[in-house]
C-alpha cells in the first residue's frame, strides 16, 4: 500500500552566514514497501545538530552536502508499522539516520532495534547516542582525560558539552564552563556543579578571563566553538596541556573567512597537543561507553536537560535555534 511521507528538504546552500527557516521547505513523497526486506517505520524523535550546518555547503567536507529538494538526514528514533522483514517484527523501536521527515521506508540492515531498558526513548538520541559518544570519546581516547586535571569546556551549555562537563567532574576534576546566557550559566553551577560558568557575551578579554579563573591554567580544553575561544585558550593551557576540536560552530556561521590563529608560537613553546576527532570514526568502538554511560543514568550521576520542539514542520526552526545557542542540553523534535 502506498503511503505519502512528509520530509524536511534544503532549498538552496547557505555557504555562510546563520541559515534562516526560509532556507528550509515541507515536501511529500509517496513510500511503500517494495523489497522483502523493507520496514515501515513512523518518526517519534528527531535529532539536529551542529555538524549537520557543514551539510549546507556544495563545500567538500567529512559528509556530503544534503541534495536540494531532496529529504535531509539526521538521527532519529521510531516505532515499526509495517515489515517484510525477519528481524523487526510491528511495534519495535529503531534508531536510524532518516530524520527529518514524519515516516519512511528502508532496508532491515539500515536499522538498528533499540530496547528501552528503563531509559527514555530519546536518550538514545542524547546521553546514549552520539551525543554522549562524542563527549566520552573526546575526553578519554581523544583528550587523555585524568583524574583531578583542570578541563575548560566551551559551548558547556549544549547537549556534548554539558555532557563533557559532567563527565570530567565524576573524575575529580575541576571543571570551568562558558555559555552564552546567564540562564544556562546558573544551570552549569546550581545543577551540573561545575567549578566555575561565566557567559562569554559579557566577557570583554577572554584571555584575562579566563586567567582570574583558573591562573595556573587548564590541562585539557575541550573545543566545541573555534575561532577567538580557540586562540583564548591556547594562551592559557599548561604546558603539554592537550586541546580536543571537536566543533567550529562559531566559524561556520561567521559572514567572512576566518583568520587563522595568531597565537601558534604558544602550541610550541608549551609543547601542546592539539587533535580533531569526528565520532563518525568511532562509531564501532562503543562498548565501554554504553556500559559506562547507562550506569551513570541509572544512578543519575548524569542529567540530561532536553530543549523540545513539536512538530515535523518545526525541525527548521529548531535548527535554526540550535545555531543560534537557544538551547539547553540536546536539541530534539518530536513528531
Amino acid at each position: 500500500m502506498v503511503q505519502k511521507s512528509k520530509y524536511v528538504a534544503l532549498k538552496n546552500y547557505v555557504p555562510m552566514g546563520l541559515p534562516s527557516e526560509d532556507d528550509f521547505v515541507i515536501k511529500e513523497q509517496e513510500i511503500d514497501l517494495s523489497n522483502n526486506n523493507d520496514v515501515l517505520v513512523d518518526n517519534l524523535w528527531l535529532s539536529v545538530d551542529p555538524y549537520m550546518r557543514a551539510r549546507m555547503t556544495e563545500k567538500k567536507n567529512y559528509k556530503e552536502p544534503f541534495v536540494i529538494g531532496e529529504p535531509m538526514e539526521g538521527a532519529a528514533i521510531g516505532i515499526v508499522k509495517k515489515t517484510n522483514s525477519n528481524i523487526f517484527e510491528v511495534g519495535d523501536y529503531v534508531l536510524s539516520n532518516y530524520g527529518w521527515r514524519d515516516k519512511f521506508v528502508n532496508a532491515d540492515n539500515n536499522l538498528s532495534k533499540i530496547k528501552p531498558n528503563n531509559f527514555t526513548l530519546q536518550s538514545y538520541l542524547g546521553p546514549l547516542g552520539m551525543t554522549g559518544q562524542t563527549a566520552y570519546t573526546g575526553l578519554f581516547k581523544i583528550g587523555k582525560l585524568k583524574k583531578n586535571q583542570t578541563v575548560l569546556v566551551s559551548a558547556a551549555g549544549g547537549s556534548v558539552g554539558s555532557l563533557v562537563c559532567q563527565i570530567a567532574k565524576l573524575h575529580g576534576c575541576k571543571v570551568v564552563a562558558s555559555t552564552g546566557s546567564d540562564e544556562k550559566v546558573d544551570w552549569l553551577k546550581n545543577e551540573l556543579n561545575v567549578d566555575h560558568a561565566f557567559n562569554y557575551k559579557k566577557t570583554d578579554n577572554l584571555v584575562i578571563k579566563l586567567k582570574e579563573i583558573m591562573p595556573d591554567g587548564f590541562d585539557l580544553y575541550f573545543d566545541n566553538v573555534g575561532g577567538d575561544f580557540l586562540e583564548a585558550a591556547i594562551f592559557r593551557m599548561k604546558n603539554y596541556g592537550r586541546i580536543v576540536i571537536c566543533g567550529r560552530i562559531s566559524q561556520m556561521n561567521s559572514t567572512k573567512t576566518p583568520e587563522g590563529l595568531k597565537n601558534i608560537a604558544h602550541v610550541l613553546v608549551k609543547r601542546l597537543t592539539i587533535k580533531g576527532f569526528l565520532i563518525f570514526d568511532h562509531e564501532n568502538d562503543s562498548e565501554n561507553f554504553q556500559n559506562d554511560m547507562s550506569e551513570w543514568l541509572r544512578n543519575k550521576k548524569i542529567v540530561s536537560k532536553e530543549t523540545i520542539y513539536e512538530g515535523l514542520s518545526k525541525a527548521p526552526k529548531a535548527f535554526v535555534d540550535l545555531l543560534n545557542g537557544k538551547n539547553t542540553g540536546k536539541m530534539l523534535v518530536k513528531i
